[in-house]
């Protein structure tokens, strides 16, 4: 038996679910620490150094032997670098500025969602109509988290000005691409190795944020540090990106993506409680409508 088919039995389904929840805990909440670390570093510098921290770190880790990067490897690890690292979580940063981390762990459930819809177009995986049902479920709550009873006025005011509204629409386009980094990554973790892909990835995806790191940078130097931000950024880095990124591109080899997303629905859980309790972030009566409608949106998703 060659050491791929040990690998992947030797994976327990129940040690998968514990493993899943305890990362999908850590990324709900990442957005608080996100709004902690922001107090202090840009959104676009931010990202660069959690994940330089992440694939330093995930570099130190024995990978095994694998063979060489092919051009296609390249070429998808730029891709992935490029749209579900730099472009990803420069938005999702930007759009934490500007609305609360509550929210954004809310909105953050559409991911199940969204990875599905892409697994059919990109991995040939299955659609059922089940999954239409809670697309449609899940976005009619999106819309109501965001709209809530917001006027067309008030709405167009948060574009213009960079409110709330704003912010919730550029947190989704930036979980759309969390998505899509999913499955652009599953095939190329199972062809040279999770952690080898992860961390040549948050590498590519860091050195595409050089030149605005260095205009944002420019802007603000010397930087006021503080403990709290320091100490959100290493969480970022070390648990966020290196130990949960590198353990769910490990397990993502083996099990298709629709069904690693349904497990995703965990984040808005510990986004919530974690923004509550170290943000005094609180919901509306429309929030917690829509949080409702969305988990209820994935609860509907085809189990197969």
């Amino acid at each position: 038996m060659n050491q791929s088919k040990n690998d992947e039995h030797s994976i327990r389904p129940s040690t998968v679910f514990i493993v899943l929840l305890s990362i999908n805990l850590c990324w709900g909440a990442s957005y608080a620490a996100t709004k902690y670390a922001l107090e202090v570093f840009p959104p676009t510098t931010l990202a660069f150094i959690r994940f330089v921290i992440g694939g330093f770190f995930l570099t130190l880790i024995p990978a095994g032997s694998h063979p060489n990067l092919t051009r296609k490897d390249w070429k998808d690890l730029f891709l992935i670098g490029a749209f579900g690292v730099a472009i990803a979580y420069s938005l999702l940063n930007l759009g934490l500025q500007m609305t609360t981390s509550t929210r954004t762990a809310i909105a953050a459930a559409l991911e199940p969602i969204f990875t599905i819809v892409l697994a059919a177009i990109f991995l040939k995986e299955s659609l059922k109509f089940r999954t239409f049902m809670a697309m449609a479920v899940s976005i009619s709550g999106a819309l109501l988290l965001m709209l809530g009873d917001k006027s067309p006025q008030q709405l167009f005011t948060e574009i213009s000005s960079g409110g709330e509204f704003m912010g919730d629409l550029i947190v989704i386009v930036s979980i759309l691409l969390a998505a899509l980094y999913s499955i652009l990554m599953k095939p190329v973790a199972t062809r040279i190795g999770a952690l080898r892909a992860t961390s040549i990835s948050f590498f590519i995806g860091s050195i595409l944020l050089l030149p605005v790191v260095y205009l944002e940078m420019s802007q603000l130097w010397p930087v006021n540090f503080s403990n709290r931000a320091l100490a959100a950024v290493i969480f970022l880095g070390l648990i966020c990106n290196a130990f949960a990124f590198g353990v769910w591109n490990r397990i993502l080899k083996h099990t298709d993506a629709g069904t690693m997303a349904v497990t995703l629905n965990a984040q808005p859980l510990g986004g919530v409680a974690i923004g509550w309790i170290w943000l005094n972030e609180v919901l509306t009566v429309n929030d917690l409508i829509g949080a409702f409608l969305i988990l209820a949106g994935i609860w509907t998703l085809p189990r197969e």
